[in-house]
This record gives structure tokens, sequence and C-alpha cells, in this order.
């Protein structure tokens, strides 16, 4: 009774809250209720094999394992009746949608719970192929209409017809989704095909689940909806409601000056829009810098498997007066205008793409059909592959197999939902990957409402901190993101921009971060991974111009090393305390507005954490350095014991300070400030051996414990990822079982145990969680950037608890290739990624080092507090050791892995 009585309210409440949603009202589906959650243990020797895991699934959906053998994440609730889905936002909407991602190294897919698909890219900047906005009439498209002979309806989940069964799921790479009604089971997996082509594969299976023959229609249905991302640093509604729409307004009006031309070719199967630049103001040269796209790429859609009845461009054709909900195309049975749709002005984006096939069904019977949705440059071909219309060509399988390599699995003997994670978090990194085409390379953007709403990315520290886990898991790309970075540097100064966006363009978010004093040091750390673990003979020596291209086109990769110390020792440089400054933000874009007198700080300014940092990284580039430049190692050697000195004023007795900002006081010398601890932990910024004991408890005891996901800034304030990911590396080296705790503790699983009503946070997430307040679980937003508008595809989300996990484990690298410390000795576990495999068991360490270049490398392994190394091997063959120390010359492989073993002793 007590079920019913709800459902019969919620089914009420439902018809209320359909009011400024959408016109229909759907019936709801009955509550739903998440299982019990549970997560059995992974096994060490099988990291590739995943056991159920639902354990961090929230009141939306659970965790399951999909037919492929992976996590997956399969959504149950019905956002449009349940008022848990709603969520706030600066523009107080009425919001539910929830989102995940699937993509390649060309295109971003946005699948949403609704059950429409949105298409993006950033070839020239951020850009949508297919904006959602109903009060436009435009719906994005992604799926399908029926015309079953007696009704016509809808596969999306918002405008599902009353009765049926569907089930959504976002899983590695992948949306899929089922539902069934009259009779007819409708499957639709989408997912970015292989080979970096900017296509989403959309494969629908239709079967008749009855006896009896069915004769149908189905309208496969993508719109056109270009909503080019030009860069806007204000757009939070928050104070001013009114501040996004005009953003959007703005944006959408680019649209006009564009001519659009709908074409039909029978013979390829493929309906497309042409664009032309018919604009007032002339196009810059193509390859010119440009906040503007005056080149923006032709969208298309391909009929792959099925044979097309009829096809429709115009979207008022197309949907008539019956709307999304019954478009007149389907309900009337119209013929298609065949690309009449015709030559239009791009105001308002006119033009739709819809494909009607007729289908019988046998009892029994089924039916596949296969379609492609991308674009192509404009002008350029349509890159369909002949194969693909093979029935036989197994395009999912294609994307999965180029993807299954870059993924990382780690099983432990505990916490097993790390398991789930980290598979999750390296998924998601390479759904994320995009293609700019002014640097000419793949790149891992921060996204999140940096991207997805201003339209720029950045900063450079991030992109240099996704890089260290991708030099495990994907090198090529890994090179190619510091290609990218190394572009971002400026001929005239040498210094890094702070942001990015257009094409090519440089950014400095209107000024307020134009001098930000820690890029140097992040690209320089991001660098040394690289060419410490890969050994990429000629990576110094490779050419990489700077900003702009053709200032200095044959600069080489160790130009800008050089010239990143130098911007860092002569432009950065130090202040009255000796260390190094502040500028207009070193990791906290924040913190010289935190200064009492912020034009003094930005003059006399000093950060501790840079400082801390230099101490840390520095050592690296020297060592790097001392065979090519080693003046220049000397010089960065004797710099670094003068900022080591400069440091032990800041240490207050059980914390450092944070900043100085140019008054002679020392910032946060009575309250921990989490941003100045990490690197100290990591560097080893310490005048006495004590003070890291000192540090690492006052730390638990303040921001930690006292969290329910990990240490905040400070005491009950954010989590940030950044901060927290490099948190669990100085805790590696300081004290092991805290380190894993805070990694475990740092999960997307963490979140949803104590915010499970909270949508983000479960499959992706944003870049500051609150903690504390009636916020908690929340994001954060400000007059400029709502971030709680797009919470979720930050990268530093994901990427963060990869690199954690390999700090914590006691994988670094040196110069010279790669260093292992084992923290944990004692516990079970198994790492596989592309370069790199490691299993401890007891006392007994093992592995492949798959160096992907045919150079020599070296394996040095440390002994770890209390233990000392017995004995080790190399590819079956004993090597010397000491107690403490055991070097392993690993030769050339050419690609093969080479094996090893340790065995530690008390």
């Amino acid at each position: 009774m007590a079920r019913s009585l709800r459902f019969a309210t919620l089914a009420a409440l439902a018809v209320l809250l359909q009011c400024g949603r959408d016109t229909e009202v759907i019936w709801p589906d009955p509550p739903y209720v998440p299982p019990t959650e549970s997560c059995s243990a992974a096994d060490v020797n099988a990291p590739t094999t995943f056991a159920p895991c639902t354990t961090g699934g929230g009141i939306f959906g659970q965790w399951i394992v999909d037919e492929n053998g992976l996590p997956a994440y399969q959504y149950g609730l019905d956002e449009n009746a349940d008022p848990r889905a709603a969520w706030p936002n600066t523009e107080k909407k009425d919001r539910r949608e929830h989102w995940s991602s699937f993509g390649n190294g060309h295109i971003t897919a946005l699948a949403y719970n609704d059950g429409y698909v949105e298409v993006t890219m950033q070839d020239r900047g951020l850009e949508y192929l297919n904006k959602y906005d109903e009060d436009q009439g435009h719906f994005a498209g992604g799926f399908s209409y029926i015309d079953d002979g007696g009704t016509v309806w809808s596969s999306a989940y918002k405008w599902r017809p009353p009765g049926s069964v569907v089930t959504r799921v976002f899983g590695v790479g992948y949306v899929k989704t089922t539902i069934r009604y009259h009779g007819l089971a409708l499957t639709r997996v989408q997912y970015a095909a292989s080979g970096d082509v900017p296509v989403v594969a959309d494969e629908i299976l239709l079967e008749n689940e009855t006896d009896e023959r069915k004769q149908l229609s189905h309208y496969e249905y993508w719109d056109v909806a270009r909503r080019p991302i030009e860069t806007n640093w204000i757009v939070s509604g928050d104070p001013l409601t009114a501040v996004p729409q005009a953003a959007r307004d703005k944006r959408d009006a680019r649209n006009a000056d564009f001519q659009e031309d709908a074409q039909w070719d029978k013979a390829t199967g493929i309906v497309a829009v042409r664009r032309t630049y018919t604009g007032a103001d002339p196009a810059p040269p193509k390859e010119a810098p440009s906040a503007r796209n005056d080149y923006p790429a032709d969208p298309f859609l391909a009929v792959l498997i099925g044979e097309p009845d009829a096809v429709y461009t115009s979207r008022t054709g197309f949907f008539g007066t019956g709307g999304v909900a019954a478009p007149d195309a389907a309900t009337r049975h119209l013929g298609g205008d065949f690309g009449a749709g015709g030559s239009s002005n791009g105001a308002g984006q006119p033009h739709v793409f819809a494909v009607r096939t007729d289908i019988v069904l046998p009892p029994k019977g089924s039916q596949a059909l296969r379609f492609a949705y991308g674009f192509a440059s404009m002008g350029d071909p349509f890159a369909i592959q002949d194969e693909w219309h093979d029935p036989k060509c197994n395009m999912r399988d294609a994307a999965r197999l180029e993807r299954n390599p870059h993924l990382m699995y780690f099983a432990s003997d505990r916490d097993p939902v790390l398991h789930r994670e980290m598979l999750w978090h390296s998924a998601k990194i390479e759904d994320s990957v995009t293609t700019r085409e002014y640097w000419g390379a793949h790149l891992v953007p921060q996204g999140s409402a940096y991207l997805y709403l201003h339209g720029a990315d950045g900063a450079l520290r991030d992109l240099a901190l996704f890089t260290v886990p991708l030099v495990y898991t994907h090198h090529t790309l890994a090179s190619e993101q510091l290609t990218a970075m190394m572009g971002m540097q400026r001929a005239s100064d040498h210094a890094f921009s702070y942001a990015f966006q257009g094409h090519g363009m440089l950014d400095d978010a209107l000024g307020i971060h134009a001098k930000p004093s820690d890029q140097d040091l992040f690209f320089l750390l991001a660098l040394v991974e690289y060419a410490g673990i890969t050994g990429d003979p000629a990576f110094l020596d490779q050419v990489a111009p700077y900003w702009p291209k053709e200032a200095r086109p044959d600069a080489v990769v160790l130009d800008h090393v050089k010239d990143s110390v130098r911007h860092l020792f002569d432009d950065v440089s130090t202040g009255p305390h000796g260390l190094v400054r502040m500028g207009d933000g070193d990791w906290s874009d924040g913190i010289a507005f935190e200064a009492p007198d912020r034009q003094l700080a930005l003059s006399l300014g000093e950060s501790v954490p840079n400082t801390q940092m230099a101490v840390a990284v520095l050592p690296r580039v020297a060592e790097l350095l001392d065979a090519r430049e080693p003046a220049l190692a000397a010089e960065i050697r004797a710099k670094v014991d003068a900022l080591r000195a400069a440091l032990a004023p800041t240490w207050t007795g059980s914390f450092f300070g944070r900043a100085y900002f140019g008054d002679d006081k020392l910032a946060y010398a009575d309250t921990i400030n989490l941003e100045s601890q990490v690197w100290a932990l990591i560097g080893g910024s310490f005048q006495a051996p004590e003070q890291r004991a000192t540090l690492v408890q006052a730390i638990g005891t303040k921001l930690d414990d006292p969290s329910p996901m990990g240490a905040t800034l400070g005491p009950g304030g954010q989590v940030w990822p950044a901060i927290s990911g490099l948190l669990s590396w100085g805790y590696a080296a300081s004290d092991p079982e805290r380190a894993w705790a805070h990694l475990a503790r740092n999960t997307m699983s963490a979140h949803a145990v104590a915010w499970p009503a909270i949508w983000y946070g479960i499959w992706s997430g944003p870049d500051g969680l609150q903690t504390t307040g009636d916020r908690a679980g929340q994001t954060w937003f400000s007059a400029a950037t709502p971030m709680v508008d797009f919470p979720i595809l930050n990268n530093n989300a994901h990427a963060m608890p990869l690199f954690a996990l390999l700090r914590v484990v006691g994988v670094e690298a040196d110069a010279k290739g790669l260093v292992l410390t084992p923290h944990l000795v004692g516990h079970a576990f198994s790492m596989q990624t592309e370069i790199l495999d490691l299993s401890q068991r007891g006392n007994t360490l093992a592995g492949a080092y798959r160096i992907p270049f045919n150079v020599d490398r070296t394996l040095t392994v440390h002994a770890p507090p209390g233990y000392t190394i017995a004995s080790a091997k190399l590819d079956g063959q004993d090597v010397p050791v000491t107690a403490t120390l055991a070097t392993l010359a690993v030769p050339a492989h050419n690609g093969a892995p080479a094996n090893f073993e340790i065995q530690l002793t008390k």
C-alpha cells in the first residue's frame, strides 16, 4: 500500500514538475530503489577481470559489469518524476539532466539521461555540432522515432511512450539504451569510431518479441545545431541570471555568418550540410590564430547499414506542428525532401538530418541498422570507410581494442572499489582526448565549466599534471600533450600562457592571470617524467615551435627546457625572503586576491608552495641536463640549495605558512593551508627530520581525518583533486598506510557514499567539492565561473587518482629511467599499464618494463625503511645489489618487455 501511494504521489508530482521542462506530460516509471550495495574482492592475479562492485552508485543507478567484462553505470532513476534528480545551478532552473561522455582523439559526445546525445569538437575551439536547446526547437538527436502502424513513439527516455520499459547504460567508451514497447525491443549502442575519425557510430537492433509479423518505419534523427563556444569569461548566472542566456544568444548569432546547403548523396548514403562564410568582415587566413571560427566543420549523417526510404533535412518540415514528441514526418508518414531543405542562412540553424527506413520484421525476427554522425573540415571529404557498410565489420570491437591498451588495470587485496575506479578514470581520460588543429596535436583538456561554458581551457599546470599518468598509459599522447604545451610558450618572453582558446589563441583571462609563477615548474615536472620513463632518444632535439609558430619554427624541445628554467630564475625570480615570487597566481588562481594590498602582492609577493615545488622538481631537471647543459645543471643545483634554505623561516612549528604578500608577514602562519604542505612532503623541504612526522600529523588532524573524502585545502574547506592527489604522493614518502587510506578515500565512490543524492561525483566530477555546510558534497561557483552549471568532465577528477596511485605503489621517474620504492610491502596488488606492469606479493616485487623506444634505460629500486634488498633479477639473470639499492641496467629491448623481480627482506 505504501509503495502504491508513493507511486501515485510521484505520478501527480510528475505532472506538476513537467511545467517549464516541456509540454508533454509523461507518466512516471515506478520509483527507483537502488539495490543494496556491495563490492566483491578483486582478484590480484587477474587485474583485467572485474568482479561485481556496486558500492558508490548513489540513488541514480548502480555499477555493473557489462558484456565486455568492464565496469559500467546503469542509470535507473526517472529524472522527470523524481524531485531528487534536480540540482542547484546559478540560473535557478529546474535542471534534471545528468550526462556522461564518450569519444576518441577527435570527437567527444555527451550522452544524457533524457536519451539524447550532443556531439562536440575542438579542432578550432570548442563547438557543438548539435546543441540541445528546447526553446529553439533543437533536440540534439541520437534517438529514434518508430511508427509501428498503430502509434508513433520516440526511443528517447524523455519522450518515451507510457508503459515502455527503458534501460540506460553509461559504459567504457559507449552509451547503450534499450526500450521495449508494443512487442518491439529497440537497442541502441553509440560510441566513437576507431582510428581518430570524427564520427559517432550509432548501431540499432530492432527485435520483434511477438509471434506476429510487424511492419514499421524507423526514423533516425540527428539535429544540426551548431553552437561555437567562443570565449566568454563571465558566464555565471549568479548574481545575474540573464548572463548565461546572453552568452548563448551571442554564440548562436554567429551562425548567421554562414550560408548552409543541405545535400543528399544517394550513392554514398550521406546527408550533409556544407557551410560557406558570408560574414561582413573578411575571414582571417585559415592558419592564423583566431578567437572566432570562420571555418566551421561540415556535419553529416551517413547511412551505413539499411536502405533509406526517405531523407529529411528541413527542421520545420520534419517536426511540423507535432513537435518533438510526435513529428509530422512520422505521424503523417510524409515523403522526404531528399536534401531539398536547400540553401539557407545559418541563423536559427534550420536543418536536421532524419532518415526513414521501412522495415518488415517476421515473428521473433530482427533488423540491424547502422549510422554515423560526425563532421568533416569545411569542404573536405567525409571520412566514411567502405568496410563500415559491411554488417560483418565490428566497428565497436575495433574501437574497444584500440582503447584497451591505454586503460589502467589495478587490483589489490584491499579496497576493491579501486579496481573499478582506476579503470574508469583512465577510460574517461581517453574519452576526453581532442585534436587542436593549430598545434597539430592531441591533448587532454581540463574540461568542465572552463571549456564547455567559458570556451577556454587550461591552465597549463593542469595539462602537465595529466601528462604524468599518460606517460604510463598512453605515452604517444603524453608526447603530443607536451608538444601542445610548448606551443603555448610565447617566443617573446618565454612565458607559458595561462590558458588557450579558439584556434591557436592564448588567453590570460582578461589579464587577471597574465603572470602565473608556477607554469614552468609544472611543465618541467611532466617533461622529466616523459623523458625519463620512455627514454625517447630524439625528444630533446624534436622540433617544437613556440607561439606563434612562425616566430621560432625551428626551435627544439631542449630550447623550451632551457628557456623555462631561465624564465623561472630571471623573470619570475625570487622575492625579499629568497622565495619564488608569487606573480598573479602560483597554484591558486585567487591567492593574490587574498592579499590586503593586491598590487603590493603582485610586485613583491612570494610563494611557499612554488618554492617547495622548485626544490622537489628542479633536481630532476638538473639530472636531465647534466650531459647536454652541465653549466645550467650546476646553476640549478645551487639555486635549489638557496631555495631550501629560504624555506626554513616559513616553518611555523607544525606546518608551513602559505605566502608573503609583500608586507613581510607570513600569511597562513596560524591556519594550515594544504597548498603549502604537499610539495614539502614530496621534495623534503625540511630542516630537521622530525618535521616531516609533525607535518603529517598536522595535516591528518586538521584537514584529512575530519573530511569524508580526503584532505581539504583548509579546515572545513573543499577537496581539490589537483592537491589531494599530490598529498597522497607526499604521504607515500612519509606514512605509507596513511597514503593508501587517503588514496582510497579520494574516490568517486567515497563521494557517492557520503552524498548519494548528488549525481556528479559518481561517474565524473568537477575540480573542487565542498565537504561541510549546507552545500556539502556540491561543487563551487563564482561570479565568473559557474562550475556547478557544468560539474563533470574535469580531468583533475580523473587524472589525479591515477597519478596518486602510481606514487603510492612507489612508481617514479628519474632522468635515466624507472624508479621503484616499495611503500606497501606485505600488501598484494597488480597493476597493468601500457609501459609498466607491477605486482607485489609479500616481499616480492615483480613486473615488466616496456620501453617504447629501442634504447637503454635504468631500473632503480630503493629498499623501503625496515627492509633490505636480498636479490634482483632482470630477464631471469641475477643482478648485483646492495642492501638498500638495486640498479638494473636495462638494455634496449626493441619494445619487448624487460622482466624484473626483486626480493626484499627485513
